[in-house]
Order: C-alpha cells, then sequence, then structure tokens
C-alpha cells in the first residue's frame, strides 16, 4: 500500500447488547485504523447511550425511527464517502475479529484484485474454527474450487463466489460510485441478494479470502416462523427476482405465470392454491412501480441511495 486507506466500517445495531464489547473492542485491535460508524435502530437510547460511553470513538447516528438493515447501511454509507472513505467495511453487530490485520490484508487483496467490487472474509462460528454459513449454498461457484485448494494444501488469496451474506462485505469506494447502496424497496432481509445482483450486473466479481477470518455469531430470531414471517420472507425473495437486472423483463413474464396457476386453480376447485397465486400476483401488481423505478435507478453508474 502506498498510503494508508481511510476505511470506515458501518454496523447496524438493533438489540445486540450481547454482541457489542466482542464487536467494538476486536475493532481496537486493528493493525489499520479504523473509523467505526454505528447506525442505531434499537428503540430508545440505552444502546446508543452504552455505545457512546464505552467506545467514545465510534461516531452514533441515532434515526427517528427503525430504518431497517439495508436503509441504516446506507445512512452510514453516506456519510463515509462524504468523509473520503477509499474503503467501507459492513459489519454486523454478531460478528468480531480475531485477526488484527484482517483490514490491513483484506485492501491488499483488493488493491492487487481491482475487477473485485466485495471482498469478504471467511466467516466462523464463535469456536473461531468452524466454518459457517458461507459454504452451505450448493450453487454456491467458489465451494468446489476452495474445497478442492484447501484438500491439495495450495489455496488462493481471494476465490470468486456468487454469494456471501453482508455480515463483512469490504466495498471499495469505486463500488459505492459504481452500484450504490442498498436498495430501499427491502426493509429487511434479502436486500444484500439484491445488491449482489447488482455487482455482478455492473462487470464486478465478489470474492471470498479464505485466509482471513471473523467470527459471525450468527442466530436466527427465537420466534417460531410464523405463516406471517414465512409470508414476508416469501414476497422478500420474489421483489429478488423482479429487481434482477440480469433478467429482461421479468414482471409481465412473473404476472402472466401467476394469473395462469390462479386460473388452473379456481378450475380444478383448489381454492387454497388459487388464493395463494392470487396473493403473489396482487402483491406483484401493487409493487411494479418501485420495482420499475428500482430497475431504472440500479442500472445506472451512480452512487444510487445514497
Amino acid at each position: 500500500m502506498d498510503k494508508q486507506p481511510k476505511i470506515y466500517v458501518i454496523v447496524v445495531t438493533y438489540k445486540g447488547m450481547r454482541w457489542y464489547d466482542k464487536c467494538f473492542s476486536s475493532l481496537r485491535e486493528s493493525i489499520l485504523p479504523v473509523q467505526t460508524i454505528v447506525v442505531d435502530n434499537t428503540p430508545g437510547e440505552d444502546d446508543a447511550n452504552y455505545i457512546r460511553e464505552r467506545y467514545p470513538e465510534i461516531v452514533v447516528i441515532k434515526p427517528e425511527k427503525n430504518l431497517g438493515f439495508g436503509k441504516g447501511n446506507n445512512l452510514g454509507m453516506k456519510y463515509a464517502r462524504e468523509h473520503d472513505a477509499d474503503y467501507v467495511f459492513l459489519l454486523n453487530q454478531d460478528t468480531w475479529m480475531i485477526d488484527d490485520g484482517l483490514f490491513e490484508r483484506l485492501v491488499g487483496i483488493s488493491e492487487s484484485h481491482p475487477e473485485y467490487g466485495i471482498v469478504s472474509p471467511m466467516h466462523v462460528q464463535a469456536d473461531g474454527k468452524t466454518i459457517g454459513m458461507l459454504l452451505e449454498d450448493g450453487n454456491n461457484r467458489c465451494s468446489l474450487a476452495l474445497l478442492s485448494d484447501l484438500y491439495k494444501g495450495e489455496m488462493r488469496e481471494v476465490y470468486e463466489t456468487n454469494y456471501v451474506n453482508a455480515a463483512g462485505w469490504l466495498l471499495p469506494r469505486k463500488t459505492l460510485e459504481t452500484v450504490g447502496g442498498f436498495d430501499p424497496i427491502y426493509q429487511h432481509y434479502e436486500e444484500d441478494d439484491d445488491y449482489l445482483n447488482r455487482v455482478f450486473f455492473h462487470g464486478l466479481k465478489v470474492g471470498i479470502c479464505p485466509e482471513v477470518r471473523m467470527v459471525h455469531d450468527h442466530h436466527e430470531s427465537d420466534l417460531p416462523f410464523s405463516d406471517k414471517r414465512w409470508l414476508y420472507h416469501h414476497q422478500q425473495q420474489i421483489l429478488v427476482k423482479l429487481t434482477n437486472l440480469n433478467t429482461k423483463n421479468p414482471i409481465r413474464k412473473e404476472l402472466r405465470y401467476y394469473l395462469r396457476k390462479a386460473i388452473k386453480s379456481i378450475c380444478v376447485g383448489n381454492f387454497k392454491e388459487f388464493r395463494s397465486w392470487h396473493r403473489d400476483w396482487c402483491f406483484v401488481r401493487k409493487m411494479r412501480p418501485l420495482i420499475l423505478n428500482s430497475r431504472i435507478q440500479n442500472r445506472q453508474v451512480k452512487s444510487s441511495w445514497l
């Protein structure tokens, strides 16, 4: 590195008190200095005040309401961009560093491989050894190459992938200027899938760096997976499909598909399936203006949503 880069770490917090000390204390150990920005979505002032008192070096932004994950990160990225950040590192509140050279190594990899719009460390579980969720997707294009090289003992510094969750993303400024921030059509969940699709559309790659590790103490909600929660996830996945710039004119095709399924269901007297397909058809019709606007905004080379 010719000069010391300006790195801004963005952490969106929400009732994450059990992780704050591990997360923020680990950032203090970084060999490369970083500026941490916390966007606190937690109701009340307790979490924000705790962070301010224990970690005075952190800039805490307290929105008037819960912005969700994507909009919260956008607020932090906008701050970082306005303060001439060279890199932004998006970090989940339930993560912490186990390598004080993490940023130094990730920045070095990013500079050596400018074709990558995102590079991410390997996510491991709280024991610091067991690989986390990263390779569970059978469609992950890096899995086979990574496992093969691991078997041979010949590891590369970065592996191209089609998915890594946004718990630990390093984004060079070029990515912010080209792709922008998270699409506000997503309140929570699936916004990282959409962002990856946009990165690929703009000709950039996404990489995993297996010799750089961080802990992601991932926990699903303790609440039962209710019908309402399932429906929310289902509809978010529909949005990912329809906002994907790597496909052409998906909305009309999707509406015709749902309509055919609904008609077929009613013809055979399956009213439960009819209601399901009709519900999806209504959701796409309702969201169509926002989806079309997203596709227009996100195909442009600019700092969309920031």
